[in-house]
């Protein structure tokens, strides 16, 4: 409706609840004929001014546009506002010039648009419309002077058309711009873009450079603080990935983007997109060939899931889910107006691809057509329209008293208060009784549409990850969760969401990702060091070849997150496995999983591994089924020594058995395989354990010390020479599912120069006669792990009769002491956290142990392949001093314990200062100690005591 009448006149009341008489030094600073002019108004005009500074500091600034509110309609004043904005982008002489009328045109708009919104002479319709039209105007002058000025350095044509300076070059405006209801003081969302078959510049201008800088020319017009205030703030952000594009693209490359990697938050942006300067035959163009991407023929229920996500990360259990007037924000607290966008929206994209007419940007617009589709019951679609409204009107005023970009109404009750009187009220608590009640009434519409569905908010609050900019509340949300950066976690976070790494480059998996992203944030930070446990998933998601997959497991399974997380924060080496391998996940389901070692049969895993290769395909197949197998079990087993619920010995044995089991069924597929290739086996094999396969002390990343005997007639040697090579490929070759172990073989008999498979005739001779001192260390360990009973019992008892030969104990002292020197030598210990080769690390207690063992077994009964138990021998028949005994057996039980926690969650490579907090206090708690330095201390001090043991019993270095 158009108004004849001017917004200042005698009918106009002042503000209910304000009185009168506490703004007279603005009118004071007022010319004396606009005084005179506004006189009929001064009452209403000084409550406005008390309730609205920014009003107030308008009126002064330009009181003749005040004086003309006396005397003229606002669509008359509006319409000025428009004009000098045109006219300046078509005459202002230079960008100062331009900036200044614009700004001045912008804050008669203001004031003329303030006032009669205030006077109740215009609806909200009618202000956020004129609003809309004066921002059209104003990005409209600033792209028509910038390009005019351009043309004068010769880098433009001269415009022909000042509603179209620069063909093939348009702004589309999104956001309450686009649907033509702009708020009182929002900011304006535009995205700019050109069709480079349209796009006319001379030769020598490249669209790529001159564009980006013209659009930001445009944005700093529009946007920059001068003594004159500014036009709009501008966000170009909603064009496709802002943070790895300019400021202006080409319709190609935005068109490329939303095919491949548009998400559903930016179908929903761009229902509201519209042509506001430019080239308007171009944009339209665009805006036909983006209607595919927004609007699905089928019904689109994936796309509504994706807004509900959004819709139910903004209902938290923090301040914005409660409801109470004061601090409350009007457009995104519970029951605000995002809450009606989005019921307006969710059924848009549902049924808008199949029915053209609802397909309208404007929220009100678009509840009335679904009304009339049948789509919204009649009743809720008025309720939520008056409500719309109030809520609207509410938050101009809320922007109208500093000119800020805010939807929160004031805490305090003073400020609140003025809210209340430019919005009606005589008193805040009738105003406030109001605004309860509306939010109420507008939240239990919204909630009809998600009571069944759970909530996607993090415990802490309000957790919104799309978008191109974080909220307020979010960012709250991530400081209370004891994130440092908080901005620099929801960024990487909206990455994610938005796609940009590889798991989540599918709907399906952003959609999951959404699902699921507050309780891992939630995850996170329940590890107490949130920003390094986010860096350690990092490494793991962003590496994931493949998301749905994982996702769907983190999904249907809520504990797993946690899981996760804590295994992915304390152990880097697992979380790569993890990322590498992300079936792991569904190893982590198995009832097994979590069982402890210790109430598991020991033939558990020999049957669940026989059963699978019982349906293997063929050779290969076998040899897959066993990697997978075994990096299940080894991650197990790992979690488990992560959660501290086995011991070093456990865990050594379990490594240790897993591999004995493997090697055996890998053992039975080479036989097959050599025998479809060779024939039958010319005899019989046994497979000896050595190193700390012998001694069952394996760690996660440990390889195989292994020697393999045969007995056979014929070309034995030939057959089980290629037994050996096969079985060695059966273990160590890398199949599509990685490798089973490393082996070694270099302690055989005459060890590199020697055949790989050892005859048992061979083996019963060389002992005894040939080895050095040092092979038969290593023979104190060893065992037969798998192999035909009866060779292996021949066997067994080869190494018995060769270590029980009598010895001088004084040559096998200075062999053994010369071998540790030359192994400190050539392979020095890489630091102090290097405990296995350390001086007084587990290398000097397994000398002490074999040294003493080769000393006394021809008289006592002291060989055992595990060092603890060959400590315990030795100290029971006298051979080592019990209180020697017990220190190193307690050193290398702790040695042990740490180097299985340290194998499993870094490595063998392990660097203290890459490791979390959680995973150092655990580590130092396993010898009593609180931190890395104090562990550190305590080892150099036991390490100086086992190297006075070595002293003691095998000599001095």
């Amino acid at each position: 409706m158009t108004h004849t009448a001017p917004i200042l006149d005698a009918e106009r009341k002042p503000l209910p609840g304000r009185k009168p008489g506490r703004c007279a030094h603005v009118f004071d600073g007022l010319p004396e004929a606009v005084r005179s002019q506004i006189a009929p108004a001064q009452a209403f005009l000084d409550t406005v001014f008390d309730a609205a500074p920014y009003l107030a500091r308008l009126a002064q600034r330009r009181p003749a546009t005040l004086a003309a509110c006396a005397v003229e309609p606002p669509e008359s004043l509006i319409d000025h506002a428009i004009d000098n904005a045109r006219i300046a982008g078509e005459a202002a002489p230079d960008a100062d010039a331009l900036d200044r009328a614009l700004r001045q045109a912008k804050a008669d708009a203001h004031l003329v648009i303030g006032l009669a919104d205030l006077a109740g002479i215009w609806s909200v319709e009618q202000v956020t419309a004129a609003m809309t039209r004066f921002a059209d105007a104003a990005v409209a002058g600033a792209l028509a002077g910038h390009v005019r000025l351009l043309a004068g350095q010769g880098r433009a044509f001269p415009p022909e058309a000042a509603d179209n300076p620069l063909p093939g070059l348009f702004v589309l405006a999104l956001g309450k711009m686009g649907t033509g209801d702009l708020n009182y003081s929002s900011d304006i969302d535009l995205v700019v873009l050109y069709d480079a078959d349209a796009l006319v510049l001379p030769e020598d201008q490249e669209p790529r450079k001159r564009l980006p800088r013209l659009v930001q020319a445009v944005a700093r017009t529009l946007q920059e603080i001068t003594a004159d205030g500014y036009v709009f703030r501008v966000d170009l952000r909603l064009r496709p990935d802002p943070g790895a594009t300019p400021v202006v693209i080409s319709t190609e490359a935005a068109l490329n983007y939303y095919e491949s990697l548009g998400q559903t938050w930016e179908r929903a942006a761009w229902i509201k997109a519209r042509a506001c300067a430019g080239d308007f035959a171009a944009a339209e163009a665009f805006l036909r060939h983006m209607q595919p991407f927004i609007w699905r023929r089928s019904l689109d229920f994936a796309a509504v899931d994706d807004i509900r996500g959004l819709a139910r990360q903004i209902q938290t259990v923090g301040r914005r889910a409660e409801v109470r007037p004061a601090g409350h924000d009007l457009k995104l607290g519970r029951g605000g107006i995002r809450e009606i966008e989005f019921y307006a929206q969710i059924p848009q994209l549902v049924f808008g691809g199949r029915n053209e007419a609802l397909r309208l940007p404007a929220t009100l617009d678009a509840l009335r057509a679904l009304c009339g589709a049948d789509v919204v019951e009649a009743g809720v679609v008025d309720a939520l329209t008056a409500d719309y409204r109030r809520l609207r009107a509410w938050e101009h005023r809320v922007q109208m008293r500093q000119d800020e970009a805010s939807q929160t109404l004031p805490e305090g009750d003073e400020d609140r208060a003025a809210i209340a009187a430019m919005a009606g009220y005589d008193d805040l608590p009738a105003f406030d009784s109001a605004v309860e009640a509306c939010l109420r009434r507008v939240h239990g519409h919204f909630s009809d549409q998600f009571e069944d569905d759970e909530p996607l908010a993090s415990e802490a609050g309000s957790l919104i990850l799309t978008g191109v900019e974080p909220t307020p509340d979010t960012l709250a949300t991530l400081e209370r969760l004891g994130f440092a950066e908080p901005e620099a976690v929801w960024k990487r976070l909206n990455g994610w969401a938005a796609g940009r790494v590889r798991a989540v480059r599918t709907a399906r998996a952003r959609s999951l990702f959404a699902r699921i992203a507050p309780q891992l944030v939630d995850r996170m930070a329940a590890t107490g060091e949130p920003d390094a446990a986010l860096v350690r998933f990092a490494g793991f998601f962003e590496n994931l070849p493949m998301g749905v997959q994982p996702l769907s497991l983190l999904s249907n399974e809520p504990g797993l997150a946690a899981d996760l997380v804590s295994i992915i924060t304390l152990a880097p080496r697992m979380a790569t496995d993890l990322a590498r391998r992300p079936n792991l996940l569904d190893a982590m389901l198995d009832r097994r999983f979590t069982a402890p070692l210790a109430d598991e049969g020991p033939d558990a895993f020999g049957t669940l591994l026989s059963e699978a290769l019982a349906r293997a395909g063929g050779y290969e197949d076998a040899l897959n089924i066993a990697r997978r197998l075994v990096r299940e079990e080894r991650f197990r087993i790992g979690a488990q020594v992560l959660r501290g619920t086995v011991s070093a010995e456990q865990a050594g044995a379990a490594f240790s058995s897993m591999a004995e089991i493997s090697l055996a069924a890998m053992a039975r597929a080479a036989q097959a395989e050599t025998e479809r290739r060779f024939g039958a086996m010319p005899g019989t094999f046994a497979v000896l354990g050595m190193g700390k396969l012998g001694g069952r002390e394996l760690a996660s990343d440990s390889d195989l010390d292994i020697m393999i005997v045969y007995e056979g007639e014929g070309d034995a040697q030939s057959w089980f020479g290629r037994f050996a090579q096969r079985l060695i490929s059966a273990l160590s070759a890398p199949t599509e599912e990685g490798e089973l172990f490393e082996v070694d073989m270099q302690l055989r008999p005459s060890g590199k120069a020697g055949p790989v498979a050892v005859s048992v005739a061979r083996f019963e001779t060389y002992y005894p006669g040939e080895a050095w001192t040092w092979e038969m260390m290593a023979l104190t360990r060893a065992r037969v792990v798998t192999g035909d009973a009866a060779l292996s019992e021949r066997v067994s008892a080869a190494m018995r009769d060769a270590l029980t030969q009598p010895r001088d104990a004084r040559g096998v002292r200075e062999d053994a002491l010369a071998m540790r020197k030359r192994l400190e030598e050539a392979k020095p210990a890489r630091g102090p956290w290097d405990i296995k080769a350390r001086a007084g690390g587990i290398q000097d207690i397994e000398f002490i142990a074999q040294t003493l063992q080769l000393v006394h077994a021809s008289k006592k009964d002291v060989l055992r392949p595990s060092t603890r138990a060959a400590l315990a021998a030795l100290a029971d028949c006298g051979a080592l001093p019990g209180e020697d005994a017990e220190f190193l057996a307690a050193s290398l039980d702790l040695y042990l314990g740490l180097l299985q926690l340290m194998r499993s969650a870094h490595g063998s490579g392990f660097d203290p200062s890459a490791a979390s907090a959680g995973f150092a206090e655990r580590f130092a708690g396993l010898a009593g100690v609180g931190s890395l330095p104090e562990l550190e201390t305590a080892l150099e001090s036991r390490a100086a005591r086992v190297r006075k043991c070595f002293r003691r019993h095998v000599g001095k270095i």
